[in-house]
């Protein structure tokens, strides 16, 4: 690029200006040995008879031969698209128009990990092309802008060559930070407001744009000993599809160093539904319908998308600021259980014992004993057992399943909403299996018999919701719209939840609030923990596998959507200028996944 001051030169490391050409090469004589195999030479030298010949090379058919072979009367077309050879005699198994696969192609193809593999590649491409040309475009813009404000033979040279100067100054700030890798320093921790089994979740900021997220952390080497990783990959997989959805968590970042992996979503700042349930103890029937609405319609942002949940409890639902419902935590939503959970699951219902059932039991002890284990584990569903309490019946069996499991884990939180309690919880691990085992005695109406008690008897259209939803899965309802049509959700504004003023709404001090949270920095409230960070010392004594697990492991997991890297492509200029530049790091151009 030549400067817009001809007479200013232009300064030194210009990251706008283009290198003139190299010169051509001169013609190199050509070598002896050319001419030697060169047979219009005259000093041509036939080999020898002993010469090396290579085998020929198997002929590959083209898409014209495969057109012109499958249209004689060997071959079937089934009306799917596909060609079948009847005698398959020349190897291929089938193809589809356009395509020609052998055997060993089919079943490369067919592997989901090949197909996550292609499809991480082809989303990366467009995201890398896309944010590329909207940078250079954007370049461009900034460039004439500058020429038509600043050219003008009325400026002053030395003024002029200053804010030439100025310019691509910004312009190299930017490059820069192009080429700053995403890592864990390009976020200020704030406090810790989460912990897992395999890791924690921290509120941050991010320093460039100063977006505030959830930072979810978790060691490799932990995942990899637990068979987790496919899990992990799926919650990074579907949070990168939930941008178009008001009622999925988002995810903003996720990125990795050699010894963990990490995903900042946004930070959802009213806590979650637990929280809710343990400070409320039994819902409002309204409130209720409110919060159970949201929760089938975020269920059904998910099924849209392809995934099944499978695991839905309370602690999956959070509450944001205008006290609204984001359904959250991905990681079995799609392939396979873990074989080994899967084992555990039927393992445990075969062992249950009849005579564990406590079908006597009224509904006012069933709420008292279910608060007294809320109170003493109040992470039970984080703990070393988990809970069992709301996940479908074939699913705990092994059994396949469809999307109308996540409806049978919905029906058993709204029974918990009115009731107090979840449907199938009992004293003790065992009595709550024997209650999952024979699910059909154990869910009994709640009733209730003191005068100052009725009004938390459900109404006959809430039991006939729930009925409905906690049900054999040919029986079941397994559909939004079957859902709307149900008498207790009359009135609903279903496709207006969004605009309906919420029950509760969160009490915040500013977007870094985190009073919802548990305080981690309070030795009290960490001791309901105990159960958590057991589960932690445990896995972490698990012995390592035989077997290593290289970088291609994580191939496809970077991802960048936030508002920094809008800022990247060079929409706002003001703010990268602001961002402690003085501080910046040339960094080394990210690794392709």
């Amino acid at each position: 690029m030549i400067s817009p001051y001809p007479h200013v030169a232009s300064p030194i490391l210009n990251p706008l200006s283009s290198p003139p050409p190299p010169p051509p090469l001169p013609q190199q004589p050509r070598s002896a040995l050319t001419r030697i195999r060169d047979p219009n030479h005259p000093n041509m030298v036939p080999p020898p008879a002993h010469s090396f010949k290579p085998a020929p090379v198997a002929h590959e058919p083209t898409m014209t031969e495969l057109l012109a072979a499958t249209s004689g009367p060997n071959y079937l077309n089934d009306g799917t698209g596909f060609m079948s050879d009847v005698r398959g005699d020349n190897g291929l198994v089938s193809w589809r128009k356009g395509q020609g696969f052998r055997a060993w192609e089919s079943a490369v193809l067919s592997n989901p990990e090949v197909k996550r593999k292609a499809n991480v590649a082809q989303l990366y491409f467009y995201d890398y092309y896309f944010d590329l040309l909207t940078y250079l475009n954007g370049r461009k813009k900034r460039l004439a802008l500058f020429k038509s404000t600043s050219t003008s033979p009325e400026i002053d040279p030395s003024k002029a060559g200053i804010e030439w100067r100025s310019y691509c100054g910004r312009e190299r700030v930017l490059l820069r930070k192009r080429r700053t890798k995403l890592k864990l320093d390009s976020f200020h921790i704030i406090v810790q407001v989460g912990q897992g089994g395999y890791g924690e979740v921290y509120l941050a900021r991010h320093k460039l744009s100063q977006e505030v997220v959830a930072l979810k952390k978790m060691k490799k080497k932990t995942l990899f000993k637990m068979d987790e990783i496919r899990h992990v990959l799926t919650e990074r997989d579907i949070l990168t599809a939930t941008s178009k959805s008001d009622w999925l968590v988002k995810l903003l970042y996720a990125f990795q160093d050699p010894s963990n992996i990490y995903l900042a979503m946004e930070f959802v700042p009213g806590g979650d539904v637990r929280t809710l349930l343990n400070n409320s103890g039994v819902l409002k029937e309204e409130h209720a319908k409110f919060y159970s609405a949201e929760m089938f319609i975020s269920v059904d942002a998910l099924h849209k998308l392809g995934y099944i949940h499978r695991d839905l409890k309370p602690e999956n639902f959070l509450i944001d600021a205008t006290g609204h419902i984001k359904l959250t935590d991905f990681g079995l939503a799609a392939g396979s259980l873990n074989p080994g959970k899967i084992e555990s699951h039927k393992h445990r219902l075969d062992e249950a014992k009849d005579e564990d059932l406590q079908l006597w039991r009224s509904t006012v002890e069933m709420k008292t004993v279910y608060k007294t284990l809320r109170l003493q584990e109040p992470r039970y569903a984080d703990s070393i057992v988990g809970s069992p309490d709301y996940m479908a019946i074939e699913v705990l069996k092994g059994q396949s399943y469809s999307f109308s499991v996540d409806y049978w884990s919905l029906g058993c939180i709204l029974f918990e909403f009115l009731a107090g309690y979840a449907p199938f919880a009992g004293a003790s691990p065992e009595e709550t299996w024997a209650n999952l085992k024979n699910w059909q005695r154990a869910l009994r109406r709640p009733h209730y018999d003191r005068p100052e008690d009725v009004i938390f008897n459900l109404s006959d259209p809430a039991w006939s919701a729930i009925a409905s939803l906690i049900n054999s899965r040919d029986r079941r309802l397994a559909s939004l719209d079957a859902v709307r049509s149900l008498q207790f959700y009359a009135g609903i504004q279903w496709d207006d939840m969004r605009r309906t003023p919420a029950p509760f709404v969160p009490a915040l001090d500013s977007e870094i609030d985190a009073g919802y949270f548990d305080d981690f920095g309070n030795p009290e409230e960490m001791k309901k923990y105990g159960e958590v960070f057991e589960k932690a010392r445990a896995v972490e004594a698990v012995k390592e596998k035989d077997e290593k697990f290289g970088r291609g492991v994580w191939v496809g997991f970077t991802f960048k959507g936030g508002k920094a890297a809008e800022m990247l492509r060079g929409n706002d200029m003001e703010s990268i200028m602001n961002s402690n530049s003085n501080r910046i790091d040339d960094g080394f151009l990210e690794c392709m996944f």
